[in-house]
């Protein structure tokens, strides 16, 4: 495996896939969100599918059993894999790094 024999790690961008687990958009799509912005209608047709926002209520649930956050799973998630050396949020405003 490349990441052991040549000590390359991974870059994950986007952990919370745009938003989508931080649980902001479990009960709709926010004011002022990204998926609410013009243009970025090809994001929010990506994720925005019951399938999948069912898929988010469950481990919204389970995040709660734990006691912690849904962006501090996925990025706890993310960085637990040995071969990860970096996770890019990408917050789309200085106020979303705080909430995490």
């Amino acid at each position: 495996m490349i990441f052991k024999t040549v000590g390359m790690g991974a870059t994950i961008w986007s952990p919370l896939a745009s938003g989508l687990l931080s649980g902001k958009y479990n009960n709709g799509i926010p004011e002022g969100s990204r998926f609410a912005i013009e243009g970025f209608d090809w994001l929010k047709d990506r994720w925005m599918k019951d399938n999948i926002l069912e898929k988010i209520k469950k481990l919204s649930d389970f995040s709660r059993e734990l006691g912690v956050t849904m962006a501090q799973l996925s990025i706890a998630w993310c960085i637990s894999n040995p071969n990860v050396t970096t996770a890019i949020l990408g917050a789309s405003r200085k106020d979303s790094y705080w909430k995490i």
